[in-house]
């Protein structure tokens, strides 16, 4: 006899913690990576919901290593899966849910200002995000913490990232530490030639 639709559901959302918490994304390595390989995102203001850039990702091949290129920058992809430097432990690998850690980073940007984020970061959940190139499962990552900067500019910093291990890339990211407050999404994902 089968059960009631009510108890059905009741015994389903009582297991999906179980099948969240055994999914498990190891950190890919350097060599699942191609030249060739661009993502694209589009990031939103929160504010005013207009466009404010097009950010783009893409897997070069420089003296014979791969590299992330950021239009003018260009990172070694285990820095950029980790954090610059690895010591600083922006991303943990591998992840799931229930993970936690701290992020402490230095930073300068290109126009020379330097500062300092630390977070508690947790994997809260593993579940499906709908972003314009697609829907994908995804690891909900949440860093919560405080900045400060040269310029004398400080307060609370939230990150709510989603990694997709099918892209190999965060397909979502939702910032807001007062001053800047968007969203993040990935347009188009393209694998280069092997």
């Amino acid at each position: 006899m089968p059960l009631p639709v009510r108890t059905f559901f009741a015994l389903t959302a009582s297991f999906l913690p179980l099948l969240a918490a055994a999914q498990v994304a190891e950190m890919p390595a350097p060599e699942a990576f191609k030249p060739g390989d661009q993502w694209v995102w589009r990031q939103i203001d929160n504010r005013t919901k207009l466009e404010e850039g097009k950010p783009t990702r893409t897997v070069v091949l420089n003296d014979g290593i791969l590299n992330f290129s950021y239009g003018n920058s260009q990172t070694k992809i285990l820095d950029g899966l980790i954090g610059r430097p690895a010591t600083q432990q922006w991303r943990q690998w591998p992840l799931e849910v229930g993970k936690k850690w701290t992020h402490n980073e230095d930073w300068r940007r290109a126009d020379g200002v330097t500062g300092n984020t630390q977070a508690q970061v947790e994997v809260t959940a593993y579940e499906e995000v709908d972003v314009p190139a697609g829907k994908f499962m995804a690891f909900k990552i949440e860093h919560k913490g405080f900045f400060n900067n040269s310029r004398g500019n400080r307060g609370q910093q939230i990150d709510t990232f989603w990694y997709a291990p099918e892209a190999l890339a965060d397909v979502k990211l939702i910032r807001n530490d007062g001053y800047n407050m968007y969203t993040r999404e990935l347009m188009s994902y393209k694998r280069g030639t092997p």
